[in-house]
């Protein structure tokens, strides 16, 4: 029996959040925390998304997913001053543009197709493993 499409999605999301990891990961496998700058290994890190996973459109968006300590991606998104330095480094980073339209789409109705979530499950897995490799 095939997966219900909201399980592939889960799936695809936690291959992003270590992809984007890995991704900033430096040659020992350390990367940095986008909202109070903690270095630590990627395995120690989250992967933390700008626009909380609940928002079908931007969950799988890989400009929405970025290292995170577990300090700032939980209680700091909700009760600190994470959120509003995540939106700093939002802006920084692709622009305060990018960012409005980021925050628009997270409101327009969405639904994923099976076809296109497995495609992106394929591409992550491949990209995990190829980057996997390298540390």
């Amino acid at each position: 029996m095939a997966k219900a499409i909201g399980k592939l999605v889960d799936q695809a999301a936690t291959l992003l959040q270590k992809l984007v990891r890995l991704k900033a990961a430096d040659d020992n496998g350390y990367c940095q925390c986008v909202t109070c700058g903690k270095f630590d290994h990627w395995k120690n890190m989250q992967g933390g998304h700008f626009i909380p996973r609940g928002n079908a459109a931007t969950k799988l968006l890989t400009e929405n997913v970025h290292p995170q300590c577990k300090g700032c991606n939980g209680f700091a998104m909700k009760h600190g001053d994470a959120a509003h330095r995540y939106t700093l480094y939002m802006v920084d980073m692709y622009g305060r543009a990018e960012v409005d339209e980021m925050l628009r789409t997270k409101h327009k109705p969405f639904k994923w197709f099976r076809p296109d979530v497995e495609d992106m499950i394929k591409d992550f897995k491949q990209q995990v493993k190829e980057l996997e490799s390298k540390l």
